[in-house]
């Protein structure tokens, strides 16, 4: 410990960092919370709930050196660090942490963000041709849960991100103003909430069966049987995706599952002229979209206007190769059968 380190007593590091993120739920992603709750379990890892004015730099230095250890990339370190270089300035402006006037994080970034960027590669849209190697007839047998099935197919008619998709809830499928939508409310940031009118092929394909089949089950996930994990509740569709892709013979590092985002709104651009409502079907935000006033096109008149943009996304290739019972009802039976024997087990252990 560095000797001008002052050491008082403080509020304890499970204590602050729940006031901290209860404060940020006001203006951060659902999703972003829970990524900033994961992040500050890890950090304490000792026995003992640390008082704030304990946490120096070594002890900074010794977790960043921990993920180096196990091979985080620079970019996923860096955002773990700002995330608790995050909390630390929150702490020191509500008094807090006193034990240093500056974040014990600060200085410890690897790198900065605008060199990382250089030298981070930009993902590419799909080809046609590699479209029609990902969704050909052997699709359904690779991607044979409904999590594997549908949330690629979902991404490719709404360029939506992949925790987007893993996360909606049940409820989040709904009729607005005549039109059917996704309520996308855990996007990665504010400006990624967004209403997204359901396309037609998603509806051809049996999408509203699936939705309305899991309503009935009164589950709160659209994907109930998924879990949530430090990659996120769509891990394991981003790892049979990525196996996929391979398996097709698409082994390019641009070309990846956040493809689908690129491909979307490249193909908008192409069949549209309405910047402002692929803005707001892709949840993306740039310097001149500032301006728009999005909530124009999520009511009435504007939410059908830009479905009639959504129907104009298409391929020049038919999805009927990867039409299956969309339901996936005996994939369903088990899960529900397996989730009671868990319940019952449960139920006998406790009270033994």
């Amino acid at each position: 410990m560095p000797p001008q380190y002052r050491i008082s007593k403080s509020i304890k590091w499970s204590a602050a960092t729940e006031l901290y993120l209860a404060e940020k739920k006001l203006d951060n992603a659902p999703q972003t919370i829970v990524e900033k709750r994961r992040t500050y379990k890890t950090l304490m890892s000792a026995p003992e709930d640390l008082e704030i004015n304990l946490i120096h730099k070594e002890f900074i230095v010794k977790w960043k050196q921990a993920d180096i250890d196990r091979g985080l990339s620079a970019n996923r370190i860096n955002k773990r660090l700002g995330q608790v270089n995050d909390f630390f300035n929150w702490a020191i402006h509500h008094n807090h942490y006193t034990a240093f006037p500056t974040s014990p994080v600060e200085g410890l970034f690897i790198s900065n963000k605008s060199k990382l960027a250089a030298q981070t590669e930009s993902y590419e849209p799909f080809s046609d041709d590699e479209l029609i190697k990902i969704f050909d007839a052997s699709y359904i047998k690779a991607m044979n849960k409904p999590d594997l099935y549908w949330i690629p197919i979902v991404s490719a008619f709404t360029g939506a991100r992949r925790e987007e998709i893993a996360g909606l809830l049940a409820k989040n499928v709904k009729v607005v103003d005549g039109v059917d939508c996704f309520l996308i409310e855990g996007g990665k940031t504010i400006d990624a909430r967004r209403v997204v009118p359901i396309h037609p092929t998603l509806k051809a394909l049996g999408f509203m069966e699936y939705a309305q089949k899991v309503q009935t089950l009164n589950e709160e996930y659209l994907f109930p049987h998924l879990v949530d994990g430090a990659n996120g509740r769509g891990k394991n569709a981003g790892r049979q995706f990525a196996k996929w892709l391979e398996a097709c013979g698409i082994k390019e590092n641009r070309k990846v599952f956040h493809s689908f985002r690129h491909t979307v709104i490249t193909r908008l651009q192409d069949f549209c002229n309405n910047d402002a409502h692929i803005l707001q079907i892709t949840g993306h935000r740039s310097e001149a979209a500032k301006g728009v006033h999005f909530k124009t096109y999520t009511h009435g008149l504007g939410l059908q206007r830009l479905a009639e943009t959504m129907s104009k996304l298409h391929y020049p290739f038919s999805f009927d190769p990867v039409k299956t019972e969309p339901t996936f009802k005996a994939f369903f039976d088990r899960w529900l059968l397996d989730k009671a024997r868990k319940a019952r087990r449960l139920a006998v252990n406790a009270r033994d």
